[in-house]
C-alpha cells in the first residue's frame, strides 16, 4: 500500500483515483495523519434535513459522524498536541464536549460515535458566537499560542439569526480563529459560506453526504497548513562528579 505525502500530510488511499499531486483524491481515505498542533472545534449542523430517514441507512447522520471522526482522527490527539472539541447546532447550540475533555484518540473517536442529533432549524450565527466566546476560551482548554481552527459542516443556509451570520463570522476571524466550512447538498448558500470561511480555499462543497469523503483530503491538507509544526526535541547533557570522583552524565529532552 502506497503512502502519499504533501506538506506533512500523509494518507493511505484504498482503491483510489489519484488525479494530481494537489490532493485531488476522489475516494474514501483512512489513516490520515497531520503531525501538527492545533485546537480544533468541529461544529456540526443537526437540523431536521440531516437526520431525516433511518439513522443507520439513508440519512446524513451516519455520514456526518464518520466524516467528523476522519477529520479528528487525522491529528495527533493529546493535551500537548492537538485537542478537539465538538459543538452541535440547530435552532440553538449544544456543546457536546470541550477541547480539554479527551486526551487520546480512542476516547475522542468513541465520543464522536456516541453523538445524537435531534433536528431543528439552522442557526449558524449562534454556532460561530458560542465557538468564539466559549469553546475557544482558556477556561475550556484553549491554549495560548496554539492555532485555533473551526471546521463547520452544514447542509443549508442559516435561517435563524441569519442577519447576524456574516457579522459573527467576521468577529470570529478577528479573534485569529481560522474557519473552514463544508457545505453539503444544493440547499447551501455558496456565497454566504464563502463569506464565513477565512479564505476562499477554506470553503468546500459536496453534492451529497456520500460525497463527503471526496473532499476530506483537501480539507485535512488546508487545516493542516493552519496548524503549528510539532516542537523539536532538544537534548541537553549534564555531567556531574560524584563524591568518589566518578562522573555521571544525564540527558534531558526539552520541547
Amino acid at each position: 500500500m502506497y503512502v502519499y505525502t504533501s506538506h506533512g500530510l500523509s494518507w493511505r488511499p484504498s482503491l483510489c483515483s489519484i488525479h494530481s499531486l494537489n490532493i485531488s483524491v476522489l475516494c474514501a481515505v483512512s489513516n490520515v495523519t497531520c503531525p501538527r498542533v492545533a485546537d480544533i472545534v468541529l461544529a456540526l449542523d443537526q437540523s431536521t434535513s440531516i437526520i431525516a430517514g433511518d439513522r443507520h441507512h439513508s440519512s446524513g447522520y451516519v455520514q456526518i459522524l464518520r466524516f467528523a471522526k476522519s477529520v479528528a482522527g487525522g491529528f495527533p490527539i493529546s493535551s500537548r498536541l492537538t485537542q478537539v472539541g465538538l459543538l452541535k447546532f440547530n435552532s440553538s447550540t449544544e456543546i457536546v464536549f470541550h477541547l480539554d475533555r479527551y486526551g487520546d484518540r480512542r476516547s475522542l473517536l468513541g465520543a464522536i460515535d456516541g453523538v445524537d442529533m435531534y433536528g431543528g432549524e439552522t442557526n449558524v450565527a449562534a454556532a460561530l458566537r458560542v465557538t468564539r466566546r466559549t469553546m475557544f476560551s482558556r477556561s475550556h482548554g484553549a491554549r495560548r499560542g496554539v492555532p485555533k481552527i473551526l471546521i463547520m459542516l452544514t447542509d443549508g443556509a442559516g435561517n435563524r439569526e441569519s442577519h447576524r451570520t456574516v457579522a459573527e463570522a467576521r468577529l470570529t476571524k478577528a479573534e485569529n480563529i481560522s474557519i473552514l466550512v463544508v457545505g453539503v447538498t444544493h440547499l447551501v448558500d455558496p456565497d454566504q459560506l464563502r463569506e464565513i470561511a477565512s479564505r476562499r480555499d477554506h470553503c468546500f462543497f459536496a453534492a451529497t453526504f456520500a460525497e463527503l469523503d471526496s473532499i476530506l483530503p483537501r480539507l485535512l491538507h488546508n487545516s493542516c497548513n493552519e496548524a503549528a509544526t510539532l516542537p523539536t526535541t532538544t537534548t541537553t547533557t549534564t555531567t556531574t562528579t560524584t563524591t568518589n570522583g566518578t562522573q555521571q552524565s544525564f540527558a534531558s529532552g526539552l520541547y
